[in-house]
């Protein structure tokens, strides 16, 4: 499991004054991004040197708290499943408080650019799944 912490900016709230829900799937990204990096591979060169990169089929959003203009959050990312061809990314945003405001399944796929059809789950991803092992035997 990874922690990123992020800041509403002032940019990303709708006229209530929360985090808008277009912004929530936004901060999700971001987070996955420094996930994967901080897990040891660049998506960018995975796709630029094998031509294949993630492509979601499916996304699972709830939202339980909402989130302020300016508060400080927290994501946290971890593999929940990995089984050819799918793979599953969970996250969670918790806000300022520690209570956790949404939670999110990513559903995802390999996508080889080339021939544009799934393929496999590289070992980069096998290893971040292998990596969140401690952390889904602690929730579950």
């Amino acid at each position: 499991m990874f922690e990123t912490n992020f800041k509403v900016r002032s940019t990303q709230v709708d006229t209530f004054g929360h985090l808008n829900n277009a912004a929530y799937l936004e901060i999700y990204e971001w987070a996955r991004w420094e996930w994967s990096e901080n897990g040891g591979f660049d998506p960018h060169t995975m796709i630029e040197d094998r031509g294949i990169g993630p492509a979601i089929v499916h996304i699972d959003l709830s939202f339980s708290k909402e989130i302020r203009i300016h508060e400080e959050i927290t994501v946290r990312t971890w593999f929940s499943k990995l089984k050819d061809p799918k793979g599953v990314i969970a996250q969670e945003m918790i806000n300022s408080d520690g209570t956790i405001a949404s939670k999110v399944l990513i559903t995802y796929v390999m996508f080889n650019l080339e021939t544009r059809k799934i393929t496999r789950q590289p070992d980069e991803m096998r290893y971040l799944f292998e990596q969140d092992e401690d952390y889904r035997q602690s929730i579950e």
